[in-house]
């Protein structure tokens, strides 16, 4: 599916195509149910590369391989902002195989990267999530012009997701309710449990009541999280701070040279230039 944006307003790119990976009936049901598991897979050769940088990271921020970075709640092992560090994050999921292009089909053309984060469960660990919202920007009432941009987070599997490792929880729908999902791991009426394989992407509603089962695998169960704001006036946000790489300042720099404004949006480095009032 392919869409044909005109921005009017005073960019050098004013037309852009965006071509997502979702089906006409995918899409149906993600603007429906809040969530949908798309049937495109990642080629395998994507999902090595990604595999590698995750790895790479992981060793890097737990050498001992035991360590992790919260043990109850949200228990697991976690990157923030991997993508700073290692581009492959970033080229590999959203470029190279079309993510940022997906989520400008369904959100607009100019869109902003919030946030990666990388998340692994250790072998027979049994971590898992408590029922959890990525983002929540419901009032009561709601406003007459709402302001908050909705976000869309995407789920990128590494390795197989089933009853053993720990299958993703979601109550569809539940995207639209006002209230946040209890701090449970309790079954909920209307949660259904998704099982993926490796390379297969779910988008949601970041606003979806979800939440990681546990993993009792003698094998790991990697995922790469990353989460797109819509609007070039938000900021990106993360629950820690993550220099930026030689790698990746390279790629920001490149970005700029070629005048590339939908990278630039991306990276929260372009759409607004204060000097001259242009956005």
């Amino acid at each position: 599916m392919t869409v044909t944006y005109t921005i009017h307003s005073a960019v050098d790119q004013p037309q852009r195509t965006c071509t997502s990976i979702l089906t006409p009936d995918e899409q149906r049901d993600f603007l429906r149910d809040g969530m949908v598991l798309a049937e495109r897979r990642m080629p395998a050769a994507a999902v090595a590369e990604l595999r590698a940088a995750v790895d790479e990271l992981v060793a890097a921020r737990f050498p001992d391989g035991e360590t992790r970075t919260y043990r109850e709640d949200f228990a697991g092992q976690y990157v923030r902002d991997g993508h700073k560090q290692d581009p492959r994050i970033l080229t590999a999921a959203l470029l190279d195989f079309p993510l940022a292009d997906t989520i400008r089909c369904l959100l607009g053309p100019r869109i902003v990267l919030r946030n990666t984060n990388i998340r692994l469960t250790l072998p027979g660990s049994g971590d898992d999530t408590i029922w959890h919202t990525d983002y929540r920007p419901h009032t009561t009432p709601t406003p007459p012009l709402p302001s908050a941009p909705p976000v869309i987070t995407v789920l990128i599997y590494l390795d197989a997701v089933n009853a053993q490792t720990g299958p993703l929880y979601l109550v569809p729908g539940s995207h639209d309710r006002p209230e946040q999902p209890p701090p449970s791991h309790d079954h909920l009426p209307g949660q259904v449990a998704v099982c993926v394989q490796p390379g297969q992407v779910v988008l949601m509603n970041a606003a979806l009541w979800h939440r990681g089962g546990a993993n009792h695998s003698p094998t790991s169960r990697r995922r790469l999280l990353t989460v797109q704001l819509s609007g070039i006036f938000t900021t990106p946000f993360n629950f820690e701070p993550a220099l930026p790489s030689p790698a990746f300042q390279r790629l920001v720099e490149q970005a700029k040279a070629r005048r590339d404004e939908p990278l630039l949006e991306l990276l929260g480095l372009g759409g607004i230039n204060p000097t001259t009032g242009r956005y």
